[in-house]
């Protein structure tokens, strides 16, 4: 998920930019655009090719930091990277776009750093990416929006490095800054339910459903919690319902999957409880990030 730039959802234009990303608007009266300006209307030219050709944004990336380069040039690089799958490439060229915001004191680099933190957790660097996301958020000025993705961004780096207790007081504090957000509170579940945490899973996840009772996998969850309190009724419909939901997806295949070996279970013996979703083979689960 990104963060402060629109990238995945660039398919038509003008494409949705952060502000972090470009210059103050040109006064309207001007008769021909900056040279600023001239290097974001390309950058926007690259981000719309990157989303659906990312190998010729790498190349248009690649031409323009042969010649004036800078920021614009490696995030266009990175772009490209980002949106063919090369975390590392993308990485790399994120942090020197960084390297020059920082150089020229350009205020976009906090966003250009929570990019490359991003690129980081994605090429299994959890290490680099939390402290690069530590840097973002001392940033006083950040939206509200902005810190709540950035902690959520950061809860994940927590995760991978072992440290449940850091990636729940993230999600905490996510959940203050985007209450009205479901996935934070699906997160929140998850991570409760794999650290033991039932009572607390189970209000995390009830205000998912508030928030979005058709969401596969927040119903998915639903059913996982369930299952963990050996609620075998409630976590039949709950995953009965994601599997209806989203029959060719991951929440809802993994859903009826569980549907079925649960089935299975009981009749082999209905009085023996089931085993939690981590701990068994046999009950899935889906990233909710992914």
């Amino acid at each position: 998920m990104s963060i402060l730039f629109v990238i995945a959802a660039l398919q038509a234009a003008p494409p949705p930019v952060d502000p972090i990303l470009i210059p103050p608007r040109e006064d309207a009266q001007t008769q021909s655009p900056s040279p600023a300006m001239a290097r974001t209307q390309r950058l926007l030219s690259c981000m719309r090719v990157a989303a659906s050709d990312p190998a010729a944004a790498i190349a248009e990336g690649a031409r323009w930091a042969l010649t004036d380069g800078g920021i614009e040039a490696e995030l266009c690089l990175g772009l490209g990277y980002e949106n063919s799958g090369d975390w590392d490439a993308a990485e790399r060229a994120y942090m020197r776009a960084h390297g020059f915001a920082e150089a020229a004191g350009d205020t976009r680099g906090t966003g250009i750093l929570a990019n490359a933190g991003r690129m980081a957790l994605r090429n299994g660097d959890p290490a680099s990416a939390r402290d690069r996301f530590g840097v973002v958020l001392a940033d006083s000025s950040l939206s509200d929006s902005v810190r709540g993705n950035v902690l959520i961004e950061r809860s994940q780096a927590h995760v991978a490095l072992e440290d449940g207790d850091a990636a729940q007081a993230d999600l905490v504090a996510a959940q203050a800054l985007l209450p009205n957000d479901s996935s934070v509170w699906l997160l929140s579940a998850t991570l409760a339910r794999r650290q033991g945490d039932f009572d607390t899973a189970g209000d995390f996840i009830d205000r998912a459903l508030e928030l979005d009772q058709t969401d596969p996998a927040n119903l998915l969850e639903a059913g996982n919690i369930a299952i963990g309190l050996n609620a075998y009724d409630i976590a039949q419909q709950a995953w009965s319902r994601a599997a209806a939901a989203d029959p060719d997806g991951p929440s809802g295949q993994a859903a009826a999957r569980n549907l079925e070996r649960l089935a299975a279970l009981l009749a082999e013996d209905p009085g023996v409880p089931v085993e939690l979703p981590d701990q068994s083979p046999g009950i899935e689960e889906t990233d909710p990030q992914g």
